[in-house]
């Protein structure tokens, strides 16, 4: 999806979902967001940590949407995949570190708390709606609408 320019730069999205059919949903909800700056996010969508890791090498991203459990393990704790997800976002680009939105399956308002603790800018739970979507993204992206 091609990217509109702000400040001579385009805003890149990084997306890690070992769920592919999630890809094509968020992608789709992007374009049709309310919001002209997320309706020009390039999203580009990966399923495995080395993907990701690879991504964030190559490119200077504006916002990371990461599902925690595609990051670490399905079966480890919230909190550690959180630990992981950072971790390997901070290994990959010491130079530049997107704003981060965690995308988990199995969240309460206790984790929400805790992992925007830890230096996510964002929290989405599974299902979320198209509203909190497009919440998340603009308060990543610092944006007023």
């Amino acid at each position: 999806m091609p990217s509109r320019a702000v400040n001579g730069q385009r805003r890149l999205l990084l997306l890690l979902d070992a769920d592919t059919t999630l890809h094509p949903f968020i992608q789709a909800a992007l374009r049709r967001a309310p919001h002209a700056p997320l309706r020009h996010l390039e999203c580009h969508a990966v399923v495995h940590p080395d993907e990701l890791r690879n991504h964030l090498r190559q490119r200077r991203y504006h916002v990371a949407l990461l599902s925690l459990e595609s990051a670490g393990h399905p079966t480890w704790p919230l909190l550690e995949n959180a630990h992981r997800a950072l971790q390997l976002v901070q290994e990959a680009s010491r130079t530049h570190r997107p704003s981060l939105v965690a995308m988990t399956s199995v969240g309460t308002t206790a984790h929400r708390e805790a992992i925007l603790r830890l230096g996510f800018a964002g929290y989405l739970c599974k299902p979320f709606t198209l509203a909190t979507l497009y919440h998340e993204m603009a308060t990543a992206l610092r944006l007023t609408l």
